[in-house]
């Protein structure tokens, strides 16, 4: 990704697909993939001391090859790294006239972190307590 001198815009996100992700293709024929990844963040501590967490919906949408590729190998519960930047989409709606904006994450790398078919379960199950996420943490869907 290439930086405007004096400016960054880059965003990186760890976190779970709330739901398959959607591919559609334009007259053009560019591939276009969206999904939205679960993210946690502290929000302070219950009565108890304990930490609490609250849940971040992002928008991701990916292109072209990587669009193919999200499509052919994510799903609802996966797991994945995103490296991007942030964008923000204006337009004024048809029906009330009234401004409209949507904000998103423009996916350049993911990372599948989910174990890929053939690979022995002990290699998962290895690889899954070295990131484990804290036992009062719940995952997000």
């Amino acid at each position: 990704m290439s930086q405007v001198k004096g400016t960054v815009n880059t965003v990186e996100l760890l976190g779970w697909l709330g739901a398959d992700p959607e591919m559609r293709f334009l007259a053009s024929g560019a591939a276009i993939c969206r999904f939205r990844v679960a993210t946690k963040r502290p929000a302070g501590q219950d009565t108890a001391g304990r930490r609490e967490y609250e849940t971040d919906w992002n928008s991701v949408e990916a292109w072209d090859k990587l669009a193919e590729l999200c499509n052919s190998y994510l799903h609802k519960g996966s797991r994945v790294r995103i490296e991007g930047s942030l964008r923000t989409d204006s337009w004024t709606d048809k029906a009330t006239n009234q401004p409209r904006f949507r904000t998103y994450v423009r996916a350049e790398n993911i990372l599948f972190l989910d174990a890929r078919p053939g690979v022995p379960s002990e290699a998962v199950a290895a690889a899954e307590e070295t990131e484990a996420p804290d036992e009062g943490e719940e995952v997000p869907f």
